[in-house]
C-alpha cells in the first residue's frame, strides 16, 4: 500500500466522524434546509478564498515548476469554476443575516488550514488540503448515488465534487502524500490530517 492509502486507513474514523455533520446528512438525504444552504454558500465562498491563500503558498514553495504546475491548476479551478459557481448564486440566495458576523463564527477552518501552512509548511499544507478534498470526494460521491430531490444549485456542487477536475485534484494531492519524504513520520500526517477533519467538522457546523 502506498503512504496515502495507509493514512486513509488509518484516519477511517476521523473520516466518518466528519462525514456524520448534519450539514452533509442533510445534502445526502435531501433535506438540507433553504436557510442551511444559503448560509452554507457564505461560508463555502470565503473558505473557497482560503484555499486559493493556501495553495498560493505551496506553489511558493514548490522546488521546480513541474511541482507548481498541478497546485496553480487546482488554484485556477478555484479562481475560475468554483469562483464562477458562488457568484451565480449570490443574488438568487441571499443570506438576510450578518454575512461577515457567519463568516466569522466559520473561520475556525480556513484559520487552522492557513496556520498549518504558514507555521508548517508545504508537506503540513498539502496533507490538510489532501484531508478536506477526500472528505469531499467521498461524501459527494455518496450523494451522487442518492436518487433524492434537492435543490438544483446545491446538486450541482455535488456534481462538482466528483467530476473530473476534482478527482484529478485528490489524486495529484495522494501523490503528493506517497512522495513525501521520509522526515515527515506518519504521525506528521496522521496529526495534520485528523486537525483538518476536526476542524470541517466545526466548520459545517456553522451552516445547519
Amino acid at each position: 500500500m502506498s503512504r496515502s492509502s495507509d493514512l486513509l486507513a488509518r484516519q477511517q474514523s476521523n473520516l466518518a466522524a466528519a462525514r456524520a455533520v448534519p450539514f452533509i446528512e442533510d445534502t445526502i438525504g435531501g433535506t438540507l434546509s433553504d436557510e442551511g444552504f444559503r448560509r452554507y454558500l457564505v461560508i463555502e465562498e470565503a473558505f473557497v478564498l482560503t484555499a486559493v491563500k493556501v495553495l498560493g503558498l505551496v506553489v511558493a514553495e514548490s522546488p521546480t515548476l513541474d511541482d507548481a504546475l498541478d497546485h496553480v491548476t487546482s488554484m485556477s479551478n478555484l479562481v475560475g469554476e468554483q469562483r464562477e459557481y458562488f457568484a451565480q448564486l449570490r443574488s438568487r440566495f441571499p443570506y438576510e443575516g450578518d454575512a461577515a458576523a457567519l463568516v466569522e463564527e466559520s473561520s475556525v477552518l480556513s484559520t487552522h488550514a492557513l496556520t498549518l501552512a504558514r507555521d508548517e509548511g508545504r508537506a503540513a499544507a498539502l496533507v490538510g488540503m489532501y484531508a478536506a478534498e477526500t472528505l469531499y470526494l467521498s461524501w459527494c460521491r455518496e450523494a451522487a448515488a442518492v436518487k433524492v430531490e434537492r435543490e438544483p444549485a446545491l446538486q450541482d456542487w455535488v456534481d462538482m465534487h466528483v467530476a473530473p477536475p476534482f478527482v484529478s485534484q485528490v489524486a495529484v494531492l495522494a501523490c503528493e502524500v506517497d512522495t513525501m519524504p521520509e522526515s515527515v513520520t506518519d504521525e506528521d500526517l496522521d496529526r495534520w490530517f485528523s486537525g483538518m477533519l476536526a476542524a470541517e467538522i466545526d466548520f459545517h457546523n456553522v451552516a445547519v
